[in-house]
Parts: structure tokens; sequence; C-alpha cells
């Protein structure tokens, strides 16, 4: 039977393991609690005993330190110290007079023998000099981003690749599929059309509104296109928003030319929640193929389905709380970089800081929330307006400006990405082809990738060179440049498929079905390959390939 030791019993054991390691120590009893300060190995740590519990907790109050103005990277290897280690807990505190961060480390015993005491102690030793070595590679990395908040920064980056690999299209085994992407649309039926799904030259018939309450008629063109889908699910405005349906689907009956027979767009629109900001809906477009003709034959891109889905967003606040949300955001940043406290700032405020019209502030910073709100539709309509103003004074800016219009640039090329429309992506993302930027780059091949641009061989050709350039065969490549190489090698395959060069294909993923990081896709590809085999009657191929280096001859005709 087990008998929990008393307060009195486990303060006895633990000074008694002291005495037997020869450590100095006091103590002092209080009504709830007994305290230890002793010396374990020239190191200064404090233990606690709790009347009301059996076990003993020792601190070790001085781990280490740090400037205080690394206080958002203690903050974040707490946390993930805290998260992989279930022995020990990793706290911090703050010296102001000193101006410095302390990292104490602390554990728990409930079986006080002097075996298990000099364990711990040891293993915290152990810990610390790991701490100090991780957290110097942290230092160093933080540098290299130039930000104290890494974790933050880290965040930022994995979305975004999260948001890349996203729009990493596979094919799929059913050939009539429609590829879905994801975006969103805030304002009238006409202009959303315009930017994800647009009928050039369409002559409108009317359109019917369909909805549990029954069917409403519309033909006014006029009223057609000014239809507000915020307001096909909703009521009221602001705070008295409120969902009343669940559904919504739009008839839109027109024709696209003079002989043309008329044809129908389905719209349609599904509650998808609410929170205390925002009560979001799922609008998908779905365009019926055009009919035949010698301008429109089977293979021509009219004759196929096409189908996008985004989300939309009717927010609960009002104009005059997105001004006051802005106001503050800005006088933030900008008192911050009047102070030289740029430690302490956001990507945004930073980017905010070069701003200075205020009208051209407020479309970045809404464009910017609504982006990584993935609104992407309503990001665009704010991003335009910021790159438009920068594009006409470009060659007046300083380097930070030129880098926000860069960015700029490469957001709204990824909306229209996910948005289905690569090629308005591709007008933006081409603008910054060849600076570097990672990210930029693996934007810019998902936008040729996925709309059968044949500029994708040579230009995955050239990066491909620069890597080899930069490093040899040999050397161990760093994560981040093996994940990329290994992107690029995803796309280039992807591409090859589409423009029917089978047996290149099959080699870069035949080789891939051994890569943990590339198995999945490789399987699904080969699977379409097959497929594709099968209906032509060939067989497959088996052929070596030397990727991720591409040589000229990996290139198709021209």
């Amino acid at each position: 039977m087990f008998i929990r030791k008393k307060h009195e019993s486990v303060t006895k054991d633990f000074e008694r393991f002291l005495k037997e390691t020869n450590c100095t120590y006091s103590v002092t009893k209080e009504e709830d609690s007994t305290t230890i300060p002793f010396e374990f190995q020239a190191a200064h740590f404090i233990a606690s005993i709790r009347k009301q519990d059996d076990c003993i907790e020792v601190t070790y109050p001085t781990m280490a330190s740090a400037p205080l103005s690394q206080l958002h990277l203690v903050r974040s290897k707490c946390n993930e110290r805290n998260n992989s280690n279930i022995l020990f807990k990793f706290t911090y505190s703050i010296d102001h007079k000193e101006n410095e961060v302390n990292v104490h480390m602390s554990f728990f015993n409930n079986h006080v023998t002097s075996e298990s005491m000099a364990h711990q102690l040891k293993a915290a030793f152990y810990f610390q000099r790991e701490w100090q070595h991780d957290y110097d590679e942290a230092v160093s990395t933080a540098k290299d981003h130039d930000t104290s908040d890494l974790e933050s920064e880290i965040y930022k980056h994995e979305r975004e690749m999260f948001m890349l690999r996203r729009l990493e299209l596979r094919h799929q085994l059913d050939s009539s599929a429609a590829s879905i992407a994801a975006g969103t649309g805030t304002l009238p039926l006409w202009q959303m059309l315009d930017t994800v799904a647009p009928l050039p030259e369409a002559r409108l018939l009317f359109m019917t509104v369909n909805t549990v309450n029954g069917q409403q008629r519309i033909e006014q063109e006029q009223d057609i296109r000014n239809y507000d889908l915020r307001h096909a699910l909703v009521e009221g405005e602001g705070k008295e928003a409120r969902l009343t349906r669940d559904y919504a689907v739009l008839d839109l009956h027109y024709k696209l030319g003079l002989d043309e027979k008329p044809m129908m767009t389905t719209i349609a629109i599904t509650a998808e929640g609410e929170d205390t900001h925002s009560i979001y809906s799922r609008v998908t477009v779905t365009h019926t193929p055009r009919n035949a003709s010698r301008l429109n034959s089977l293979s021509n891109e009219n004759r196929q389905p096409r189908s996008v889905s985004m989300l939309i967003a009717l927010d609960r606040s009002d104009d005059k709380q997105r001004q006051q949300e802005f106001d503050y955001m800005w006088t933030d940043a900008q008192l911050k970089a009047k102070n030289d406290e740029l430690d302490s700032m956001t990507d945004e405020q930073k980017m905010l800081c070069q701003v200075h019209s205020s009208d051209v502030a407020y479309n970045l910073y809404w464009g910017q929330q609504l982006f990584h709100a993935e609104r992407y539709y309503e990001a665009i309509l704010h991003l335009e307006n910021v790159y438009h103003s920068y594009r006409e004074v470009f060659f007046d800016l300083t380097a930070e400006q030129k880098r926000t219009f860069m960015e700029v640039a490469y957001k709204l090329g990824f909306c229209y990405n996910e948005l289905g429309q690569p090629k308005l992506a591709f007008y933006y993302l081409d603008l910054m082809a060849s600076d570097g930027n990672i990210r930029h780059t693996m934007e810019l091949v998902n936008s040729m990738a996925n709309s059968k641009d044949l500029r994708l061989f040579s230009y995955t050709e050239g990066v491909m060179d620069e890597v080899k350039h930069n490093f040899s065969e040999d050397e161990e490549l760093p994560d981040n440049i093996r994940q990329f190489i290994n992107f690029m090698r995803r796309r280039r395959g992807y591409a090859y498929i589409d423009f029917n060069q089978l047996d290149q294909a099959e080699k870069i993923f035949t080789k891939m079905l051994d890569e943990e990081e590339n198995a999945d896709y490789a399987i699904n590809e080969l699977a379409y390959i097959k497929k594709l085999r099968q209906q032509r009657g060939e067989k497959s191929t088996e052929q070596d390939d030397d990727y991720p280096y591409v040589g000229p001859t990996d290139a198709p005709p021209f």
C-alpha cells in the first residue's frame, strides 16, 4: 500500500541528500511551506516544499540571461522547450534594473532519494548547455531574419509556405474534374465575375435567385450587375447583421454572341458560419462549356467546365471602426520608428512606416489583413490601390519602399492565383522573377505551371543552374534550399504531363517514390500517368534522371 509522505518527511529526506553531497544550504520555514536555497556543483538552486504536497520543486533561478531587447526570442524559446520537454519547465522574468531577461528552469521530485536528486540536478546542467547552444543559434537566425520576434517570423513563414504548397495543384484521375481555387469577393456580382470568372461581351438576359423562401427573377441589367453577394444570405448591417438563409442559387442567363444560343452560369452561395467580427459565405461560380464551333474546338479552354470557389465575408465593424484601428496601428508604427524601436515592430508596421500618404497606408494595412485572413478578393481591391500609387513614382522610391512595392506585387500575384487567374498573377509575379526570394519564385512557378505556360521550362532550368552554381553536388543543402528544389522538381514534372511528355514526367516522379517529402505527390502523379498510358495503350518507360540539376537537354523543344 502506498503511503503519502508528509511535509516533514520530504524535508528530512532532502536535507539528508544535501549533507551527503556536501552542499551548502539554509532553511526558511513558513506557515504553508519550507524554502531551502542551496548550491550544487557551484550552481545556485532553490527548493520549495509546500505543506499540502508530498513532493519538492527545485528551481534553477539564473540558468541563463539575455538582453531585454531579446525578450521575444526568449519567450519563443521557452514556449518551444515547454512543448518538447515534459520533465523541466522553462520560465523567465524581467530584471528592469539590469535591463535583462532571466531564464529559470524548474522540476518536481516526488521520490526524494540521493540518487534521483543527483540525476535530476545533473540533467539540469545538460539542459542548460543545450539551451545555450540552441539560443545562440536562434540569435544568429534572428539576425538573418532582421527580427527579434523569431517565433512570429517563423510562424508567418510557415503559414505562407503552407499557402504556397496548397496552390501546388495535382492532376485528377477524373480528367473532367475542374480545379477549385480559393478566394473571396464581397462586392457587386459583376465586379466579382470580371475578376474571377469573366464573361467577355456577354449580353445579359435575366437572373433568377432561388432561396428557401422561393424564387426571384431579376431582368434589369443594372440590377443584375449590382446584385450584392454579401446580402444574399444576410440581413442587416454592422452589429445588427445576421444570417437568415443557409443557401442561395443564382442562375445567370446570357448570350455571348449574335449567333450564340442562350447560356447559363450558376452561382451557389452557402453559409460558412460566423464569429464576433464577420459573417462568412462561400460562393461557387460554375460556367457551362461554350458551344462547339470552328473557333471552339474540343481542346479549347472555352469547351472545358470552369469552376471557382471563394470565401466572402460581411464584417460587423463599420467604416469608423476600421479607420480607428488603422489610425492606431499607423500612429504606433510611426512612434516606434521615431524612437528607433525597430525590434518591437511587426513586418506590417515596418512597411507602414515607409508610407507617407494616409490613403495608401490605409489600403496597405487592410490589404495585408485581408490577405492573411484568406479574403483574397477584398485584399486585391486594397493592394491594387497601393500598387498603382507606388508604380507612378517607382523611380523616386527609397530601397525600403521598393521592397514594399515588390511585396505588394507578390501578394497580388498570390491572390490572383488563388482566384484561378494565373495569367493575371503572372503580370505581377514576373516583376520579381530574379530577386532571389524563394517565396516569390515559388509563386511565379505555380502560376506558370497552373496555366500551362511554356516559359516554365526555361525559367526553372535557369533557377536550377543557379542552385548548381552556388552549391556543389557533394555539399549538404540547407533545409529551405532542399525543399525549394523538391518543389521545383514536382512543378516541372507536373508541367511535363500537361505537355504530354510522359516519359520525362515518369522519370522524375519514379525517383521521388523513395523520398519522404515527395512520395505522396509522386504516387498521385504516377497513377495519373498510368491512366493516361492505359487510355493510349502505352507502356511505362524506365530511365534514370539526374535531377535536381537540370541540363539543357531536359527542356522540350519550343
